[in-house]
């Protein structure tokens, strides 16, 4: 089973949805796709293969093979960016489709063998359900964050990926499923405050609030 820490920040979404008492992958809207594109560029982010300054994408660096869907978004962002730079963070986010959206990195988890996928039926509909190997594995992933927001912020990858992930799941009104009740009120409040500052979040709340109407 491969650690956590390898996981793209993607998958990790997915991970904190596992519902720890049945192990089920508890995806929690149908707007959660623009929450996992705020995650593909997140991870961008991260690994250098771009460059953010407010709510532009002001820079590109090649991506290495491990991430075909990253690879995929960023070969698309920088054909745009060299009509018109820089290029808009809003309107990168809602130019990811949202087909396939999160089943690659379900399929990664799977073969990763941290997520086993069943075919059920409705109404004589074939679906998938995931299930993860470790029910407490979404408690383990929140957990690590809220002990990273909890120390100053030491600039490693590591740490902001944490951080990117926090102001995530605050974009996507995840904290008070992660950290409930008085004794998640400090990380929830930290993972808020990352959703304000941090440029990805803020975009996935945008999104978010104008599909809300």
């Amino acid at each position: 089973m491969a650690p956590l820490d390898t996981r793209s920040i993607p998958e990790e979404l997915l991970l904190l949805c596992v519902d720890p008492e049945h192990g089920r992958l508890r995806i929690p809207a149908a707007t959660f796709h623009r929450v996992i594109a705020g995650g593909v560029l997140a991870e961008l982010l991260v690994t250098g293969a771009i460059s953010v300054d407010g709510r532009r994408i002001t820079g590109y660096r090649p991506l290495g093979p491990a991430d075909e869907v990253a690879a995929g978004v960023l070969a698309r962002l920088e054909g745009a960016g060299k009509r018109q730079s820089p290029r808009g963070l809003d309107i990168a986010l809602r130019r990811i489709p949202r087909k396939p959206g999160h089943r690659p990195y379900l399929d990664r988890l799977v073969a990763a063998g941290l997520v086993t996928a069943e075919t059920r039926r409705v109404l004589g509909i074939p679906y998938r359900r995931y299930v993860a190997v470790r029910p407490d594995i979404g408690a383990v992933t929140a957990a690590r964050v809220a002990a990273t927001l909890e120390r100053p912020a030491d600039g490693s990858s590591a740490d902001e990926r944490d951080r990117q992930l926090a102001g995530l799941v605050a974009a996507a009104r995840l904290d008070r499923r992660l950290y409930p009740g008085s004794a998640g009120a400090a990380t929830r409040r930290a993972a808020r405050q990352l959703g304000k500052e941090l440029p990805v979040a803020q975009a996935v709340r945008r999104a978010l609030n104008a599909d809300a109407g």
